[in-house]
């Protein structure tokens, strides 16, 4: 139980501090290294949505104190990605869990490539708030949530820069609270039908808390280009890592 505990902080911190720094990607490690510790995929993307929940409060919190939270698009994208996460998890009961790994690393794969092309452009100025566009994306991303495990901030941010005014720390700050919403309720839903160890999910809370607190403060300083670079580097390795693990060893 000790050794599950420090394992759990461990993936906390990480979590935390990637979701802290960029908004997104606690989770496109999260389930990884959930699954390494031997949890079946189910339970590991059912507790992921929970350890991305807790962090992405922890982290939006003091975000939305400095004022970079935008409460009317994250409220839509939340509300349009509860059904979306029902679906997900409602049509991950049907599909080999062999199929949910090919499509997660190739997920993966993908975030990567957009997050280093992406890092280089220039924002656009005077774009203007486009809400059909947002309530789509805030379904989809809750499917991928439901499905996946993954908080969806990947595709939350480049959403909100493109699709909005916001700039970059605001949609950081944004994309928080809709994962905490959306990847919250998405773990109430799964805590119907299974009771995780407390030590996993007390770990995973505490770890991420320290986590999004430290990426928080670090991410007003440092520079986005360089960290969506390095982001999309290790995004590579997560998902290569997996593929070897899950399909080629068989672990």
């Amino acid at each position: 139980m000790d050794a599950l505990l420090f394992e759990a902080l461990g993936i906390g911190i990480v979590l935390g501090l990637l979701l802290g720094l960029t908004g997104a990607g606690g989770s496109l490690v999260a389930l990884p290294l959930l699954l390494s510790l031997h949890l079946p995929l189910r339970d590991a993307i059912g507790v992921s949505l929970g350890a991305v929940a807790m962090s992405a409060f922890v982290g939006a919190v003091p975000r939305a104190r400095l004022g970079q939270v935008a409460w009317r698009p994250a409220l839509l994208l939340a509300l349009c990605g509860l059904p979306g996460n029902a679906a997900g998890q409602w049509l991950g009961r049907y599909v080999p869990e062999k199929w949910l790994i090919v499509a997660f690393c190739l997920l993966v794969l993908w975030s990567a490539v957009r997050m280093w092309r992406g890092a280089k452009l220039p924002l656009r100025e005077g774009r203007a708030m486009r809400y059909p566009a947002l309530a789509g994306i805030g379904f989809g991303v809750g499917m991928l949530s439901g499905l996946m495990g993954v908080g969806g901030g990947f595709l939350i941010v480049p959403a909100l820069l493109w699709f909005s005014p916001l700039p970059l720390l605001a949609a950081m700050g944004t994309s928080m609270a809709v994962i905490a919403l959306v990847s919250g309720g998405g773990f109430l839903l799964y805590l119907t039908g299974a009771q995780p160890p407390l030590a996993l999910l007390a770990g995973l809370a505490g770890g991420g808390a320290c986590g999004v607190l430290t990426g928080n403060r670090l991410a007003q300083y440092l520079s986005g280009t360089l960290l969506q670079r390095l982001f999309a580097l290790m995004l590579v390795t997560v998902s290569l890592s997996l593929g070897v693990q899950k399909l080629l060893l068989g672990h």
